[in-house]
């Protein structure tokens, strides 16, 4: 188990970057940058919000940028007696956001983000969400698991019968772990030596690797809610954006367009060449589409005001 006692330079540095807030019962680390509209990012597995650093980076002159490790990644505590339900983990936003005071946001998601995000949307949908949600961007995530082409790893970890071994798996994850990464991306050279070396004390700590079994049973609610949570994302219409990496091998193409068929009044855009760490890998281009349709958004909710003071 890595220490922050124990940390490099450069992961005390990202540490020191950010601050902590108590979320009930759970420490939970933020990393907060620039002002104006609110903009969440609710970062994949198995990582944290290190992913979106440089995201954050290019937006931060514009926006509120509101980037968080989920409870069981990167800083954040990382409990044995905890369930992981993707129920909790939107449960650990809603605390978060009443902590912060935030009452609005735009909302970027990736991998298993973007099921925290869908059942956001679904409390949204049923009126009892406690903050506003103003647009969705959705990066490579398997929404529609059955689709999912999954890995070695995810078929141990997902398959009781192999579970044991999984655990085992975990155990000696660290040595392999980043490169395990890049066998996902398009632009693996996006990683460098000293990003790797952070990415790897944050999964470590608090024994993070350990967790990941625990963490994983996540993908049973994925099947299970599927149509509560696809149906949530159809409901929000034109205030929903997919940027989905062609070169995705987990969360692929074929998911991607499929997304796009059922949630027609959604923008749709193909990023060529760019696997499963769409923020990792060019975080300059999601910030640049964030940006945009934030802003085409904000403009959308709020014409119909300025025609109403006009009337």
């Amino acid at each position: 188990m890595t220490t922050e006692s124990s940390f490099s330079a450069a992961t005390t540095a990202w540490q020191s970057a950010g601050n902590f807030v108590q979320v009930d019962e759970h420490r939970v680390f933020i990393h907060r940058r620039g002002v104006g509209e609110s903009v969440l990012f609710i970062h994949g597995f198995p990582t944290s919000c290190f992913d979106w650093r440089n995201t954050v980076a290019g937006l931060a002159n514009r926006f509120d940028c509101i980037a968080f490790d989920q409870v069981g990644y990167g800083l954040s505590d990382k409990p044995e007696a905890w369930g992981y339900s993707l129920f909790q983990q939107a449960d650990v936003v809603e605390a978060l956001l009443k902590q912060l005071g935030v009452t609005a946001v735009h909302v970027v998601s990736h991998d298993v983000g973007t099921s925290v995000h869908a059942e956001l949307l679904a409390r949204k949908k049923e009126g009892r969400l406690s903050f506003a949600i103003h647009s969705s961007t959705l990066l490579n995530g398997s929404i529609l698991k059955g689709m999912a082409t999954l890995t070695a790893t995810q078929k141990t970890l997902e398959n009781p019968a192999t579970l044991e071994e999984g655990k085992r798996m975990m155990a000696n994850f660290a040595s392999g772990y980043v490169e395990h990464l890049k066998r996902y991306m398009g632009k693996a050279e996006a990683i460098s030596a000293e990003d790797a070396q952070v990415m790897t004390e944050l999964l470590v700590h608090k024994n993070g690797n350990l967790r990941i079994p625990n963490i994983y049973s996540y993908v049973r609610e994925r099947y299970l809610h599927t149509d509560r949570w696809v149906g949530a994302i159809q409901t929000e219409g034109a205030r929903v954006q997919f940027l989905w990496g062609d070169a995705d091998p987990i969360a692929n193409i074929a998911m991607g367009r499929a997304l796009h068929a059922l949630m027609p009044d959604a923008q749709y855009l193909e990023l060529p060449g760019i696997g499963h760490f769409v923020p990792i890998e060019i975080p300059e281009t999601v910030a640049a589409h964030v940006s945009r349709f934030v802003a085409e958004c904000s403009t959308a909710r709020d014409l119909p005001q300025a025609l109403n003071s006009h009337s």
